[in-house]
Parts: structure tokens; C-alpha cells; sequence
């Protein structure tokens, strides 16, 4: 008891030292102390939209400096901790402020803080402010996801008394900028170095960094290192995996971060190690086994090889396994993977499995997630699939046979994906077994080799994704299937089938939350079901490739500005199209290719000022150019081609209508006419952009959580291509097949980021530009079939990317240019061309040089400069002559030499 007593007097004389060392060495009272939070408080707004939190709190709110009614007291305001008269702790995490801080802030006097959290707020994308050196006290500071981004001032690396450092989630994008946090290699080396002691947590996630530093491993005390999607490079080192309280390790998503396992010897703390989507290698070394204590081995994404060694079945403790997309040999299922008894998430799809499932597998009764497709598995799923009664996720592939009702009776199950898999038995369920069937929430049998709708499904009353797509299913869609999951459906994928047609059509409606209904590449005849109008919330509606007739429904109107993606293309639709686009359109992409339809583009188009793609080719909509749709300030991709599209093509003067950002346009096969719009060539800015760039067009659709690669037909390199995907950095003008007349004007030169050029067709004349040689992205140019004269310009050599040239039936004359691309082309590239000679056409020129394919070695390129013909007839007369007059002045000098020389 006396031990006690002196222990507690201890604590308390260093509690009491403590506080009087803290008022010696500052002047501050808790009273300027809390006058310093208020002035904090009044220099951030508060808004509701700053944090995410579904618990967020606006705790700044009720702070008063009112003492009357006791309330001045800051040390009883919400998220504010005292100790010993001083403000020692702030905890202001999802408290809805925003606003920017600068360095004078006051927040940044309160010196004696040692927790400060201002997660989960609003900062508006500004620098965290170097004032944060002062607060030289810190053992915790959390600015996680709140909106900071530019470079961590260096002055962070003062806080010697880290214990708990967290930057993560500063990565935002808004439209085409981003914004992050940026930590440099120096003052991270300095910050490890200067809490190499105290340091025990290290939360860094998309915060750019350029390595990770090896001092870390000189960070005894660390026990949580997270740094996944830093940008990180280099060599990992792997001693850190060493510390010996280290307990999680985390640098996945640093696609350029290269490393690998290490042996484990001894005991290690380690729970949770997450390499993913990195690019690590290696095998995986026995002694992980050794890892008693892991319960999270992520190794997803990498480039693993070898085999996986029996001693994971050591790994008791595991609940969360991902092993997928990795390079290992080929292997089965081992026997030992049903210890893994505790393992509740488990991801092998594309490890190189292959073989049946082992009967101990079916031990993971804790399973809640299951990955197994991308593996050429086969066999038969056994009854004791019963015993995953937890299941809640099965993602299945392969040659595997199952019955479906093994499915139906585990209850738990909501997310099942059986795409692939085509030996599925789809046994009569009895309808007094309905209600204690799986009720799915996403449901996936594409290319299952379904001949008819499964049965089941008129049961299913909670799906949210239904996927049926690439089977064999056929005759009409029974009426039955509008009815199921009415307030719940999502998404309804039934395109690649061999369906022909409706047997009711109103029922569509009662799918109040629909949002995408693809029924493309079907056999569907009659007209297009006006019910579908009713789907008021449907943002994407494919019904392409099939066989429709009649109009477009102008009931579509009612969609104007719920739908993104609208694609009637390839059926056989009549009339005129109608003027169904309302203000506040939402449309991105607008197919209505190879179809029937005439008459006039509609005016209405206007209003879908987010359209990206408009694609009306290959009907017969005879109407001028269009020039008011180069208002759209997000059109993309214009096609126009084979329709009956006539006149002159001019920029109007009155109205903006540049095409601002538009990258490909095929008018191909009309009837323009006149000069070629070269006004447009100067103004279609998007194509000057020579900057290769990795994305796709696509479009989002947010409430359904998917994208959609915006796609289109064109004909590149003289072939037909169907682009299932559109670069953002494809740029493409296609004129052919007009009646253009008149010179190639220099303004199409500026077009610097075309890679495809098609005029062929046309009526046009005069010389090729030289300054086309300045178009060093081409891979495609079509000249053919015009009126142009004159020689090649040898400047076009320089198109070092050109895969494709036709200048064919045309007045072009002399040689053709040698060097790179164009010793590459065929006859077939110059037909046509009387006056045309040279390398590789059969006539050969004057000049021997046009005539040969450049030379490689120093021997042939002396003999194709030799000279020949009627050349050596003025030679030869040179040579004479020469002689002759050598012979007269030289005897006549060497006599007066000689004479010279003798005196």
C-alpha cells in the first residue's frame, strides 16, 4: 500500500513540474488562449458541403466568449482539451469549416497543443501553412482529407515530438485540375530523422512523394507506415520490414515502386502487409509462414512468380487474402487452404489456376467474399458449397458445372457473378421455396449459354444489376420480366442474345430507378416501345443493332435531360428526326447512324451542350452544314458521313461556332461543295495539340457507378474500323468524297495533332502544300482521285509516323521523294499519275537518283551519284578539251621553266 501511495505522489510532483515548467516558459493564459480559438473560429465559415462524414458536426458553432453565463471557458467548448490552464488538445475533425489558413493564423500561438485534427474539412485547396513549426508540442496531427494541397512547408519536419503523423486523402480532381499534396525528399529525410524515436504512426496516402527513404529503418518505434498511391519510385527497402513493433505496412497503388519479400526469420508483429498495384517480384518466400500475427496480405497486381509455399497455411490469423493478377506458375488448389478457417475475404482470379475446387476448401465457412474467375477451373461445385452460409459476394468462371439452387440456398448471398461459366443447371424452383431463397442485389450470367430467362428470376424482388448479355437466348422477352424488382433495378444488360421482339410493352415503367437498359445486337423487330419514354430516371438506352422500324419516338423528349448515352444506330428507323432535345440536356453521345432517317438536323440539338459525340452517318438527312452545332463547347466527334449534305461550307461571322474542342469530324461522302473550309482549320484548336494523352472518351453515368467507352465507325488507313474506344488523342478530319474544289489551303498545316487526313474524291487542285511536312503526327493521308499537280514535296519525308499514303489519280509529276516512310509505299500509293517516275513505280526518271530506293551501304550510294546517258557525252568533251589545252599551255610553261631553272 505504500508503494502505491509513493507511486501516486510521484505523479503527481511530475504533473505539478509539469505545469510550472509550462508557465515559466510561456506567458500565454488560457484566457488569451481561448480568445485565440475564437479568433481561429472566426476566420472559417461553415458549410455544410466541407465534410463527408455522416456523423460531421459543425463544433466551432456554439463557441462564445460570453463569461456570464460560464460559457467563456474554452476548455468546455466542444473538441477542445485542457490540461494544467492550457489548451492542449483540438479535435475539429468533420466540424463543416472551410476556408482557407495562413501562417498568422492564430490557431498556430496555441503553442502547448499536442493533438491537433482538422480532418475531414474544407481548406479550399490550400497550402498547410509553415506556421505549423511553432507548434513545436505536436505528438499528433491529423490534416487527412481536407482539401490542402501544394508542397508540406518544410517546418513540419520540426515537430520533434511526432508521435502520429496524417496527410493522407489531399488528392482532389476538379475538371482538368488536380490537386495534392506534395511532401519533398529532403524535408521528408529530415522528418524521419528528427522522430526517429517518437514516430509510431505514418498515414502519408496520395501525398506526391518521390521514395521512400531508407532512414526509416532507423524508426524504432514505428508501427503503422501507409503510403498507397504516393507516386512512389525506386527500390522499396526492406529492412523496414524488420522494425520490430512495425504491425502495418502499406505502400500499395505505386505502380513504379519495385521490390519483393524477404525472408522472415524470428518473431515479427506484422498484421497487415499490402503491396498492391505495385511492382514488386519475386517469389514468395517460405519463411512468411513465420508471420503468425497476419491477418491482411494484399499482394494483388504485381508480377509474383513461383509457387505459393505450403507455409501459408501457417497464416492462421489471415482474414483478408488477395493474390490475384500476379504471375505465378501453374497450380491447383491445395488441400492445406481450408486452415485458413478465419480468411473472410479471398481473391485468386487470374493466379493460373486451374484443376477442381478440393472438398477442403469448402471449410471456409467464414467466407464473405469469394474471387475465383479469370482461372480455367473445372469440375462440379459440390453440395458442400451449403456451408459458405456467410457468402455475400461469388465471382465465379471456367468450366464449371453447378447447379444454380446450391446459389438460391445461401442466404447471404447478394453479389453473384457467374460470367463464363457454361454448364449451369437451371432446375424448376417450387414457388412455396420463394421466400427463403437468396434475394440478389447484382447478378451477372453473361455468356453462361442461357437458352431461355431463367425461371428464378420472376422472384427476385431486390435486384439492382442484372446482366443476361452474350448468350443465346431467344424468341420474345417474356412479360413477366417488367415485373420483377420494380423499385430496386438499375441496370439491364440483354444485348448480344437473339431476341426478336416484345410480348407486352407498358409493364417497362414500373422500373421507376431504372437507369440503363442496353437490349443491343438483338433480332428486335416493330417499333420501338413508346413505354420507354417512361423511364424517367434512364440515363443510358442502347437498343443499336437490331431491326427496328418506324420513327423515333418523340416521346423521347420526356428523356431530354435524364439520358447520357442515346444509341439508335443500325436499325432500320424512318422520317425525320424530331425535336425532342430540351434545355438542360444531359446527352454525351447521340448515335443515330445507319438508319433511314431525312429531312434536317434538328435545331433542338442546341440545347445538349454536353454532347461529346453526334453521329448521324451512313442515312439520307439532306441539309446544309450544320454550322451552329460549333457552339457546343463539349462536342467532340462530328459524323456526318454518306447523307445527303450539300452547299458551301462557311464560318459564320454573327455567331461563335468554332468547334472548340473537336477532334474528329468525318463529312466523307456527301455533296459540299466549294473551297475547302479553311477558316475552320484555323479555329479547331483541339487538333493543334501534338501532346499524346492516355485517355479515353468516355461517359459517366454517376448513379449507376459505370462508364461508357463513347464509340465510332470511321475508315482509317483505307480500311472500315469500328472504335470501340476514341483516344482523346485521335484526331481526324475526313472530307472525302465531295465535290470541293480548289486549292489545299496552308490553314490545314496548323492542324499539327492530326494523325488521319482523308480529301481523296474531291475536285481539287494545284500544288500539296510543302508545309504539310509539319504535320509529324500523320499516319494517314488521302489525296487520291483529285485534280492536284505538280511534284511530291519533299518535305512530306518528314512524317516519320506516315503508315498510309494514296496521291493516286492526279496530275502529279516528277520524282517521288526518297527516305524513311516513303521507301515503304507501294504503286498502288502513286497509280495514276502519267508524269509521276520513280522508286516504286516501273518508270524510271532522268535523274537516276529518283528512280532507286535510297542506298545502304558507301558503295551504293558512290554508284547511284555516277553519272550516265548523255551525260557522259559533255563529259567526255570536257575531258578533251581539257587534254588539249594541258598538253599546249603545258609544254609552253615547262620550256620557260626549264629556261628559269637553268640560269
Amino acid at each position: 500500500m505504500a508503494k502505491i501511495v509513493q507511486v501516486f505522489i510521484m505523479i503527481l510532483v511530475l504533473h505539478v513540474l509539469e505545469s510550472a515548467l509550462a508557465n515559466k516558459f510561456s506567458s500565454l493564459s488560457l484566457a488569451d488562449e481561448c480568445s485565440m480559438l475564437f479568433q481561429f473560429k472566426e476566420s472559417m465559415s461553415i458549410n455544410k458541403s466541407a465534410s463527408v462524414d455522416s456523423r460531421a458536426y459543425p463544433e466551432v458553432a456554439s463557441w462564445n466568449l460570453n463569461t456570464s453565463d460560464g460559457v467563456g471557458n474554452c476548455c468546455l467548448w466542444d473538441g477542445v482539451e485542457c490540461r494544467f490552464g492550457h489548451v492542449i488538445g483540438l479535435d475539429l475533425s468533420s466540424s463543416f469549416l472551410s476556408g482557407p489558413i495562413s501562417s498568422n493564423n492564430s490557431l498556430f500561438n496555441l503553442i502547448h497543443l499536442r493533438t491537433l485534427n482538422l480532418a475531414d474539412n474544407h481548406f479550399l485547396n490550400s497550402q498547410i501553412p509553415s506556421g505549423i513549426g511553432r507548434l513545436s508540442q505536436l505528438a499528433n496531427l491529423n490534416l487527412s482529407y481536407s482539401h490542402f494541397s501544394g508542397e508540406v512547408p518544410k517546418q513540419i519536419s520540426h515537430l520533434r515530438n511526432l508521435v502520429s503523423l496524417d496527410l493522407s486523402g489531399n488528392w482532389y480532381r476538379i475538371t482538368d485540375n488536380l490537386y495534392q499534396l506534395g511532401l519533398q525528399s529532403s524535408d521528408f529525410q529530415n522528418l524521419v530523422q528528427n522522430t526517429s524515436e517518437t514516430l509510431r504512426e505514418l498515414f502519408l496516402s496520395e501525398v506526391n512523394i518521390d521514395f521512400v527513404p531508407d532512414s526509416l529503418v532507423n524508426s524504432s518505434s514505428l508501427t503503422s507506415l501507409v503510403m498507397s498511391s504516393c507516386g512512389l519510385s525506386g527500390d522499396f527497402p526492406t529492412d523496414i520490414l524488420y522494425l520490430q513493433k512495425l504491425q502495418v505496412l502499406d505502400v500499395g497503388g505505386n505502380d513504379n515502386l519495385t521490390g519483393y519479400i524477404p525472408e522472415f526469420h524470428g518473431n515479427s508483429e506484422l498484421k497487415q502487409l499490402i503491396v498492391a498495384f505495385a511492382n514488386f517480384q519475386g517469389s514468395i518466400p517460405a519463411s512468411i509462414g513465420n508471420l503468425t500475427h497476419l491477418n491482411v496480405l494484399d499482394l494483388r497486381s504485381n508480377a509474383f512468380t513461383g509457387t505459393l509455399p505450403a507455409s501459408v497455411s501457417k497464416l492462421t490469423q489471415l482474414t483478408y487474402l488477395d493474390l490475384s493478377y500476379n504471375n505465378f506458375d501453374r497450380w491447383k488448389l491445395p488441400d492445406w487452404f481450408g486452415k485458413l478457417n478465419k480468411i473472410t475475404y479471398l481473391d485468386l482470379h487470374d493466379v493460373n489456376l486451374y484443376g477442381e475446387i478440393p472438398s477442403s476448401f469448402f471449410n471456409l465457412t467464414q467466407l464473405e467474399e469469394l474471387y475465383l474467375y479469370g482461372n480455367p477451373l473445372k469440375g462440379q461445385l459440390p453440395s458442400s458449397l451449403l456451408n459458405f452460409q456467410n457468402l455475400e459476394s461469388f465471382y465465379l468462371g471456367g468450366n464449371i458445372s453447378v447447379d444454380f439452387y446450391l446459389f438460391l440456398s445461401l442466404k447471404k448471398l447478394k453479389h453473384l457473378d457467374l460470367s463464363g461459366t457454361n454448364n449451369i443447371s437451371l432446375s424448376v424452383i417450387d414457388s412455396h421455396k420463394n421466400e427463403s431463397q437468396a434475394k440478389f442485389i447484382d447478378l451477372h450470367m453473361a455468356s453462361c449459354n442461357l437458352k431461355a430467362f431463367p425461371e428464378f428470376l420472376r422472384f427476385q424482388h431486390q435486384l439492382e444489376h442484372l446482366y443476361l448479355d452474350n448468350n443465346n437466348i431467344e424468341g420474345l422477352i417474356p412479360g413477366w420480366i417488367w415485373n420483377i424488382s420494380k423499385e430496386t433495378l438499375r441496370k439491364l444488360s440483354l444485348t448480344h442474345n437473339l431476341l426478336m421482339g416484345f410480348e407486352k410493352h407498358s409493364p417497362v415503367a414500373s422500373w421507376v430507378n431504372l437507369r440503363s437498359l442496353d437490349l443491343s445486337h438483338n433480332m428486335l423487330t416493330g417499333e420501338i416501345p413508346p413505354s420507354i419514354c417512361d423511364l424517367l430516371s434512364l440515363h443510358f438506352l442502347d437498343l443499336s443493332f437490331n431491326n427496328f422500324t418506324g420513327s423515333i419516338p418523340p416521346c423521347l423528349e420526356k428523356l431530354s435531360n435524364s439520358l447520357v448515352v442515346l444509341n439508335l444506330g443500325s436499325n432500320t428507323l424512318q422520317g425525320t428526326i424530331p425535336n425532342i432535345f430540351t434545355s438542360g440536356s444531359s446527352l454525351q453521345m447521340i448515335n443515330l447512324s445507319e438508319n433511314n432517317l431525312e429531312g434536317q438536323v434538328p435545331r433542338s440539338l442546341e440545347n445538349c451542350k454536353s454532347l461529346q459525340i453526334l453521329d448521324l452517318g451512313y442515312n439520307f438527312i439532306g441539309d446544309v452544314f450544320p454550322v451552329w452545332l460549333g457552339a457546343l463547347p463539349e462536342l467532340q466527334v462530328l459524323i456526318l458521313r454518306f447523307n445527303n449534305f450539300h452547299g458551301i461550307i462557311r464560318r459564320p461571322s454573327r455567331i461563335q461556332a468554332s468547334f472548340p474542342k473537336l477532334c474528329i469530324i468525318d463529312l466523307s461522302y456527301n455533296s459540299f461543295s466549294g473551297d475547302l473550309p479553311h477558316q475552320y482549320f484555323q479555329e479547331w484548336s483541339a487538333m493543334k495539340e501534338s501532346k499524346a494523352r492516355a485517355a479515353y472518351m468516355i461517359a459517366f453515368i454517376k448513379d449507376v457507378g459505370i462508364g461508357y467507352w463513347l464509340s465510332i465507325q470511321m475508315t482509317n488507313k483505307g480500311v472500315k474500323r469500328d472504335y470501340a474506344k476514341i483516344s482523346k488523342s485521335f484526331f481526324a478530319v475526313d472530307l472525302s468524297g465531295n465535290m470541293f474544289r480548289g486549292k489545299i489551303p496552308e490553314s490545314i498545316t496548323t492542324l499539327s495533332g492530326l494523325q488521319l487526313l482523308n480529301l481523296s474524291n474531291n475536285e481539287l487542285s494545284g500544288v500539296i502544300p510543302p508545309s504539310m511536312g509539319n504535320l509529324i503526327c500523320l499516319e494517314s493521308l488521302d489525296l487520291s482521285s483529285n485534280k492536284l499537280s505538280g511534284m511530291i514535296p519533299q518535305d512530306l519525308v518528314r512524317l516519320n509516323f506516315l503508315a498510309v499514303l494514296n496521291v493516286s489519280n492526279n496530275n502529279l509529276t516528277g520524282p517521288i521523294p526518297h527516305g524513311k516512310q516513303f521507301d515503304t509505299f507501294s504503286n498502288n500509293s502513286y497509280m495514276g499519275n502519267q508524269a509521276m517516275c520513280g522508286f516504286p513505280l516501273s518508270k524510271k526518271c532522268g535523274d537516276s537518283e529518283a528512280s532507286k530506293p535510297p542506298k545502304a551501304s558507301f558503295e551504293e550510294d558512290t554508284e547511284s551519284d555516277f553519272p550516265n546517258g548523255i551525260d557522259w557525252v559533255v563529259i567526255l568533251i570536257g575531258v578533251v578539251t581539257g587534254l588539249v589545252i594541258g598538253l599546249v599551255y603545258g609544254d609552253y610553261l615547262s620550256t620557260k621553266y626549264y629556261k628559269w631553272f637553268s640560269q
